[in-house]
């Protein structure tokens, strides 16, 4: 499958599947995910994933749960990776501010000639104390890019590792 073709598939799939958050956590504005580290030279097979997240009203601490999904050509489906694709939900903010945090996943690279496709897909939940006040999901996205930010001096959509 050609290089134009895949990407073409990729696009098509991501209108498919929501890119905005759903739930109650759809009313932010500033809760976004994207893919901030692909495949550098420096670092091979390394996908990065960026989140923002809002506070909420009564300041609930804010969690985040990344997973990655790869494109399915022949399905045209994002499937869930199923090793090394989740970093369980981790604490990144007090709820006092908007936080931003990230993860770096490291996929084997693909035999020569082969290639996959991976976006992020963010759980959000604001807990206080142990219970979900409100929760989120939200894909990655492009145009979240800063380039006075080095953790947002890339913004995409989805990761392309090929060889």
């Amino acid at each position: 499958m050609s290089l134009c073709v895949l990407i073409v598939l990729a696009a098509a799939a991501l209108a498919l599947v929501p890119a905005g958050a759903q739930a109650k956590g759809a009313a932010h504005t500033d809760l976004w995910a994207t893919v901030n580290l692909c495949d550098t030279p420096s670092r091979p097979g390394a996908v990065g994933v960026r989140v923002s997240i809002p506070r909420e009203r009564g300041a609930p601490q804010q969690w985040a749960r990344t997973r990655l999904q790869w494109f399915d050509g022949g399905a045209r489906a994002w499937r869930l990776v199923r090793s090394g694709g989740d970093s369980g939900f981790a604490r990144i903010g007090i709820g006092t501010r908007l936080v931003q945090g990230g993860t770096t996943f490291t996929f084997p690279l693909p035999k020569p000639g082969a290639r996959i496709v991976v976006r992020g897909i963010v759980d959000v939940e604001w807990r206080d104390g142990t219970r979900v006040v409100d929760h989120a999901r939200v894909a990655t996205t492009a145009g979240h890019r800063d380039p006075k930010d080095r953790q947002r001096r890339v913004s995409q959509s989805s990761c392309e590792i090929m060889r």
